[in-house]
């Protein structure tokens, strides 16, 4: 398909095909972290496309200085933070609700043990509540690194802020994350 930096390059010079195979790389990492970061299927829809239709009308202006996938979430991080001030109220949804809307969770149940799927399927929807509940920034950092498995150099980029920043941000994310998680599981927060 090639090199995303090349496409852009040939988006810029008005190459649709270029473009659809941009949208092909990335649109569903994109619309994950979107689901994620907002917990609603359409929400993440929404900014997936709105995100795609900035890409397209800013591809002149794209200057490969950092890698394309750093470029790319660094736009949808910054959408994500926008849309969280934008909007008051928070809203989970099921994991089944968000697998309708092509959501595909971090990880899979063994389907031998019915009880072990169920069990599974219930820590993740715990999981993505957990998740909705944490700040923005939080929220954005621990996708990326969880999620999508950027390095905390990557973070930083994407973020605007400093490595040993991110690191301490992740810390606390994935300890709030542990606490909200224990307490789903019922163990002795003591």
């Amino acid at each position: 398909m090639g090199d995303d930096a090349e496409l852009m390059r040939r988006v810029a010079r008005g190459d649709t095909g270029a473009f659809r195979c941009l949208v092909e790389n990335h649109q569903k990492g994109i619309y994950n972290f979107f689901l994620r970061s907002t917990g609603r299927i359409e929400d993440a829809e929404d900014l997936t496309q709105q995100l795609f239709i900035n890409l397209f009308r800013a591809a002149h202006r794209y200057r490969p200085t950092a890698s394309f996938k750093t470029y790319i979430y660094k736009i949808a991080a910054n959408m994500a933070v926008s849309f969280a001030r934008m909007r008051k109220r928070k809203t989970a949804v099921s994991l089944d609700e968000m697998k309708e809307g092509g959501y595909e969770p971090a990880y899979r149940a063994g389907e031998v043990d019915p009880v072990a799927f169920v069990e599974e399927k219930e820590l993740e929807e715990a999981y993505v509540r957990a998740l909705v509940r944490l700040p923005q920034d939080w929220r954005t950092a621990i996708e990326l690194k969880v999620g999508r498995g950027f390095s905390y150099k990557e973070i930083a980029e994407v973020m605007g802020k400093s490595v040993s920043a991110v690191e301490s941000i992740i810390f606390r994310a994935r300890e709030r994350l542990a606490d909200e998680l224990k307490r789903f599981r019922g163990e002795d927060e003591g």
